[in-house]
């Protein structure tokens, strides 16, 4: 009896080592393919430029005339709550504070370029005349490497003119998903912005070159339009908001490209600008009516607050530069 009991011992013991043997086994080749299959799929990556051109292209050569675009939009852009009491007269509210030169950071000019003076953005579908990939003189292309093609960003271009004739921001609206802010002084530009149906905020009025709102005078010039406080040629009064208080009013809290090219006043704009404390990581400006000392001075102001100069464009046949600075 005691014989048997050590044969069943032994026979039940063998069993189970052996179920557990075959056990081990199967996790190891279990684990073994698993690992294996991570290593063969494709590396996540973030489609090119050019990618994404072609199948647009595609789209549109299926849908629209000949070399035009009338793509549909890629994404949902955010939009701000605006708060409208009908029949308030808010120019007449704005002009008020103009006349009180408020700070940058007065709640009442806030609430008015928030609620009455920004628009938000279309959600129909695009209207450009061409289609293409960079718009710009280069600039675009330029800081979509510096900012390592980043998706889902930030824009802002002060002389936005129609949105699409020399665009600097359209490649990463179109291809990185970005959303922005578009600022046009000229009344007759902006409305040719408005048909363009950009995913973005738009504003009709000018930049301040003082850390407070005016009016000014608008020199009428199409797309080299441009404040001047005496001319003899065709002109308009335009509401001009420091861009501080445009971002406030938007409660942005990170720019990732800001575009300046408000035909000579670009410095002016930026020492309002509280540059140390708003996070913009590249900014563009049009220096195409800068002096040497004008640029060097430009140059130096920036340093101080943390950029530094990362190329210089000049593009001889369109008589235009621009100076690409990223943040330290």
């Amino acid at each position: 009896m005691d014989g048997s009991r050590v044969v069943l011992t032994i026979a039940v013991v063998g069993v189970m080592l052996l179920v557990s043997l075959l056990f081990a086994m199967k996790m190891f080749i279990t684990s073994h393919d698993q690992s294996y299959n991570i290593r063969e799929l494709p590396e996540a990556r973030i489609r090119s430029v050019i990618d994404v051109y072609r199948e647009r292209k595609q789209i549109n050569e299926d849908t629209a005339p000949s070399n035009t675009c009338y793509e549909p939009k890629m994404f949902h852009p955010v939009m701000i709550l605006q708060n409208r009491t009908r029949g308030f007269d808010y120019r007449a509210a704005t002009y008020k504070l103009n006349a009180e030169k408020v700070a940058m950071d007065d709640g009442r000019l806030l609430s008015l370029i928030r609620n009455y003076w920004l628009q938000n953005p279309s959600l129909l579908q695009y209207k450009f005349y061409d289609n293409r990939i960079d718009y710009s003189s280069g600039q675009s292309s330029l800081v979509d490497n510096l900012l390592n093609n980043k998706e889902r960003g930030f824009y802002v271009e002060c002389g936005a003119y129609d949105g699409e004739t020399q665009s600097t921001t359209l490649l990463f609206e179109r291809y990185r998903k970005w959303q922005g802010l578009l600022i046009e002084p000229d009344p007759m530009n902006f409305h040719k912005l408005m048909l363009k149906r950009r995913m973005a905020f738009i504003l009709n009025a000018c930049v301040s070159p003082y850390p407070y709102p005016v009016m000014m005078r608008l020199a009428r010039r199409g797309l080299y339009s441009r404040l001047e406080a005496n001319t003899s040629q065709s002109y308009t009064f335009v509401q001009c908001f420091p861009l501080h208080s445009i971002l406030l009013a938007l409660d942005l809290q990170a720019v990732d490209f800001l575009s300046l090219d408000v035909g000579g006043l670009e410095f002016s704009i930026l020492q309002t600008m509280p540059l140390k404390s708003t996070h913009i990581n590249v900014i563009s400006v049009s220096c195409d009516h800068c002096s040497d000392k004008n640029e060097t001075d430009l140059q130096s102001f920036l340093k101080d607050n943390q950029y530094n100069l990362f190329t210089k464009l000049e593009n001889y046949n369109m008589l235009s530069k621009d100076l690409i600075f990223h943040r330290n």
